[in-house]
Protein backbone atom coordinates (compact mmCIF):
# COMPACT_ATOMS: atom_id res chain seq x y z
CA UNK A 1 0.00 0.00 0.00
CA UNK A 2 1.74 3.64 -0.94
CA UNK A 3 1.91 6.07 1.43
CA UNK A 4 -0.83 8.16 0.57
CA UNK A 5 -3.19 5.04 0.93
CA UNK A 6 -2.23 4.78 4.24
CA UNK A 7 -2.27 8.75 4.82
CA UNK A 8 -6.08 8.20 3.70
CA UNK A 9 -6.77 5.80 6.45
CA UNK A 10 -4.78 7.70 8.85
CA UNK A 11 -6.89 10.65 8.14
CA UNK A 12 -10.49 8.74 8.06
CA UNK A 13 -10.08 7.12 11.48
CA UNK A 14 -9.16 10.49 13.16
CA UNK A 15 -12.57 12.19 11.18
CA UNK A 16 -14.19 8.78 12.97
CA UNK A 17 -12.38 9.56 16.43
CA UNK A 18 -13.55 13.05 15.94
CA UNK A 19 -16.90 12.03 15.03
CA UNK A 20 -17.38 10.42 18.12
CA UNK A 21 -15.65 13.36 20.48
CA UNK A 22 -18.40 15.48 18.55
CA UNK A 23 -21.33 13.54 18.99
CA UNK A 24 -20.56 13.53 23.32
CA UNK A 25 -19.67 16.87 22.79
CA UNK A 26 -22.84 17.80 20.75
CA UNK A 27 -25.09 15.63 23.84
CA UNK A 28 -23.18 18.40 26.06
CA UNK A 29 -24.16 21.43 24.20
CA UNK A 30 -27.94 20.53 23.45
CA UNK A 31 -28.57 20.12 27.37
CA UNK A 32 -28.62 22.94 29.62
CA UNK A 33 -28.43 22.82 33.36
CA UNK A 34 -31.89 23.61 34.25
CA UNK A 35 -30.69 25.87 36.80
CA UNK A 36 -29.18 27.84 34.28
CA UNK A 37 -31.76 27.95 31.51
CA UNK A 38 -29.87 30.43 29.73
CA UNK A 39 -29.46 34.53 29.34
CA UNK A 40 -28.71 37.09 26.92
CA UNK A 41 -26.13 39.17 27.23
CA UNK A 42 -27.06 42.21 25.16
CA UNK A 43 -25.53 43.24 22.33
CA UNK A 44 -26.79 43.54 18.25
CA UNK A 45 -28.80 41.29 16.11
CA UNK A 46 -28.57 40.99 12.38
CA UNK A 47 -32.51 40.11 11.25
CA UNK A 48 -31.10 39.23 7.59
CA UNK A 49 -33.42 41.90 5.96
CA UNK A 50 -31.19 44.26 3.27
CA UNK A 51 -30.59 47.36 5.36
CA UNK A 52 -29.63 44.59 7.90
CA UNK A 53 -31.95 45.25 10.73
CA UNK A 54 -29.31 46.19 13.15
CA UNK A 55 -30.90 46.63 16.67
CA UNK A 56 -28.43 47.35 19.58
CA UNK A 57 -30.00 48.37 22.90
CA UNK A 58 -27.34 47.09 25.24
CA UNK A 59 -29.96 45.54 27.18
CA UNK A 60 -31.17 41.79 28.35
CA UNK A 61 -35.34 42.75 27.57
CA UNK A 62 -35.06 42.03 23.99
CA UNK A 63 -36.07 45.53 22.68
CA UNK A 64 -39.49 44.37 21.78
CA UNK A 65 -37.79 42.62 18.39
CA UNK A 66 -39.63 39.81 17.21
CA UNK A 67 -37.58 37.01 17.13
CA UNK A 68 -39.23 33.57 15.35
CA UNK A 69 -36.17 30.73 15.44
CA UNK A 70 -38.70 28.29 15.79
CA UNK A 71 -40.87 29.27 12.51
CA UNK A 72 -37.10 30.45 10.67
CA UNK A 73 -36.16 27.99 7.01
CA UNK A 74 -32.87 29.16 7.86
CA UNK A 75 -29.98 30.19 10.31
CA UNK A 76 -27.19 31.06 10.48
CA UNK A 77 -25.10 31.37 14.07
CA UNK A 78 -21.49 30.73 15.79
CA UNK A 79 -21.47 28.28 18.48
CA UNK A 80 -18.30 28.93 21.10
CA UNK A 81 -18.22 25.74 23.24
CA UNK A 82 -15.38 25.80 26.02
CA UNK A 83 -15.08 22.39 27.45
CA UNK A 84 -13.69 21.95 31.31
CA UNK A 85 -11.57 18.94 29.81
CA UNK A 86 -10.87 19.71 26.54
CA UNK A 87 -10.54 23.64 25.47
CA UNK A 88 -12.36 25.47 23.33
CA UNK A 89 -13.92 24.80 19.84
CA UNK A 90 -15.93 27.03 17.76
CA UNK A 91 -18.51 26.10 15.07
CA UNK A 92 -20.20 28.06 12.17
CA UNK A 93 -23.80 26.34 11.43
CA UNK A 94 -25.41 27.17 8.36
CA UNK A 95 -28.44 25.45 8.43
CA UNK A 96 -31.44 25.55 5.15
CA UNK A 97 -34.82 24.18 4.64
CA UNK A 98 -35.17 23.70 8.52
CA UNK A 99 -38.18 22.12 9.68
CA UNK A 100 -38.63 19.30 6.04
CA UNK A 101 -36.81 16.47 5.13
CA UNK A 102 -34.25 18.96 3.04
CA UNK A 103 -32.64 20.08 5.49
CA UNK A 104 -29.15 21.11 4.65
CA UNK A 105 -26.31 21.55 7.06
CA UNK A 106 -22.71 22.99 6.76
CA UNK A 107 -20.97 23.28 9.87
CA UNK A 108 -16.94 25.00 10.26
CA UNK A 109 -15.46 23.82 12.70
CA UNK A 110 -12.28 25.33 14.00
CA UNK A 111 -10.06 23.96 16.72
CA UNK A 112 -6.59 24.21 18.02
CA UNK A 113 -5.07 21.09 16.05
CA UNK A 114 -7.09 21.23 12.88
CA UNK A 115 -10.32 22.67 11.12
CA UNK A 116 -13.09 20.86 9.15
CA UNK A 117 -15.74 21.62 7.57
CA UNK A 118 -19.16 19.41 7.44
CA UNK A 119 -21.29 19.15 4.96
CA UNK A 120 -24.87 17.13 5.49
CA UNK A 121 -26.88 17.60 2.58
CA UNK A 122 -30.69 15.83 3.79
CA UNK A 123 -32.11 16.37 0.23
CA UNK A 124 -29.54 14.48 -1.69
CA UNK A 125 -28.94 11.98 1.39
CA UNK A 126 -24.83 12.75 1.41
CA UNK A 127 -22.22 13.91 3.68
CA UNK A 128 -18.82 15.36 2.62
CA UNK A 129 -16.30 16.30 5.00
CA UNK A 130 -13.15 18.74 4.61
CA UNK A 131 -9.89 18.63 5.94
CA UNK A 132 -6.05 18.64 5.25
CA UNK A 133 -7.02 20.59 2.19
CA UNK A 134 -9.15 18.10 0.61
CA UNK A 135 -13.10 16.66 0.41
CA UNK A 136 -13.62 13.16 1.22
CA UNK A 137 -17.29 11.48 0.45
CA UNK A 138 -18.66 9.97 3.41
CA UNK A 139 -21.96 9.53 1.74
CA UNK A 140 -21.96 5.97 2.76
CA UNK A 141 -21.97 6.94 6.49
CA UNK A 142 -24.78 9.75 5.70
CA UNK A 143 -27.23 8.47 8.93
CA UNK A 144 -24.58 8.50 11.33
CA UNK A 145 -23.46 12.00 10.23
CA UNK A 146 -27.24 13.03 10.09
CA UNK A 147 -28.27 11.79 13.71
CA UNK A 148 -25.53 13.83 15.11
CA UNK A 149 -25.17 16.67 13.84
CA UNK A 150 -29.31 17.32 12.86
CA UNK A 151 -29.32 16.19 17.18
CA UNK A 152 -26.81 19.13 17.61
CA UNK A 153 -28.78 21.60 15.54
CA UNK A 154 -32.00 20.62 17.13
CA UNK A 155 -30.47 21.12 20.56
CA UNK A 156 -28.79 24.63 20.07
CA UNK A 157 -32.55 25.54 18.16
CA UNK A 158 -34.09 24.64 21.23
CA UNK A 159 -32.02 26.50 23.38
CA UNK A 160 -32.25 29.74 21.10
CA UNK A 161 -36.19 29.53 21.55
CA UNK A 162 -35.98 31.09 24.82
CA UNK A 163 -33.61 33.81 23.15
CA UNK A 164 -34.93 37.52 22.68
CA UNK A 165 -32.74 38.16 19.76
CA UNK A 166 -30.81 40.95 21.36
CA UNK A 167 -26.65 40.22 21.82
CA UNK A 168 -25.24 36.14 22.87
CA UNK A 169 -26.82 33.21 24.13
CA UNK A 170 -25.06 31.34 26.48
CA UNK A 171 -25.49 28.45 28.87
CA UNK A 172 -23.84 25.93 31.14
CA UNK A 173 -23.88 22.21 30.62
CA UNK A 174 -24.57 19.85 33.43
CA UNK A 175 -21.11 18.91 33.55
CA UNK A 176 -19.98 22.60 33.72
CA UNK A 177 -18.94 23.37 30.17
CA UNK A 178 -19.69 26.67 28.97
CA UNK A 179 -21.70 27.14 25.55
CA UNK A 180 -22.26 30.71 23.86
CA UNK A 181 -24.48 30.92 20.71
CA UNK A 182 -23.64 34.58 19.04
CA UNK A 183 -24.04 35.89 15.57
CA UNK A 184 -27.21 34.78 15.01
CA UNK A 185 -29.31 35.56 11.82
CA UNK A 186 -32.18 34.64 11.14
CA UNK A 187 -34.07 33.52 7.47
CA UNK A 188 -30.90 34.48 6.02
CA UNK A 189 -29.95 34.20 2.14
CA UNK A 190 -27.95 30.94 1.87
CA UNK A 191 -26.68 29.89 -1.88
CA UNK A 192 -27.23 25.87 -2.12
CA UNK A 193 -23.60 25.91 -3.36
CA UNK A 194 -22.67 25.86 0.42
CA UNK A 195 -24.09 23.01 0.95
CA UNK A 196 -22.10 20.95 -1.72
CA UNK A 197 -18.67 19.89 -1.99
CA UNK A 198 -16.19 22.14 -4.55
Amino acid sequence: MNKKGISKIILVVIIVAILVVSSIAVYMAMSGDESNSGNNNGGIIDNGSEDNGTVDNGNEDGGGTDVDVEGASSLQFKVSYNSVDSGNVEYTYMIKNAGTSNLMMRIEMESADEDFIYIINGAQEKAWIYSDGEWMDFSEAFPTYWETWNSAWQGYRTNLLDWTGIGDWTYTTPNGDSVRIYDVTINPSLSDSLFQHS
